[in-house]
């Protein structure tokens, strides 16, 4: 019996540093290739409406300290969409704000910088898909 993989998944970043969520995306698109189509969200509002459209399977979060946004937009997305995929891809690493993601829910958590390599590779754990070929 063959196993039938999405073969393609819509991820969204959003992040408050603009020049790192266009690094990440452009990474990760390139490293995931047709197998998804990586966006970005100016704000945590307008990433809680695309994801409540549906259309979003994993949404990549850096939840600063110093914004309650990126919680904020968790807590709202756990209630709405609680299936949802979020990782948080912190910039600022704190044992406070792993115990906070933890706390709202967040099993994918990762500290900046993180080689794309590795955030392919739990992209993919993510979803549920074996590592893109030939990109390792």
């Amino acid at each position: 019996m063959a196993v039938i993989v999405n073969p393609h998944h819509n991820i969204l970043i959003v992040d408050s540093d603009p020049a790192a969520a266009l690094v990440t995306q452009r990474g990760l698109q390139f490293l995931l290739g047709s197998a998804a189509a990586v966006e970005l969200a100016p704000s945590p509002d307008l990433a809680r409406a695309q994801c409540l459209n549906g259309d979003v399977d994993l949404l990549i979060i850096d939840p600063s300290p110093r914004s309650r946004g990126a919680a904020a937009l968790i807590q709202a997305l756990h209630a709405e969409r609680p299936a949802l995929a979020v990782m948080a891809l912190a910039a600022y690493d704190t044992p406070r704000l792993r115990s906070q993601m933890r706390a709202l829910g967040v099993r994918h958590y990762l500290a900046k910088p993180v080689e794309l390599l590795d955030l392919q590779r739990a992209v993919s754990s993510v979803l549920g898909e074996p590592p893109v070929a030939g990109k390792e």
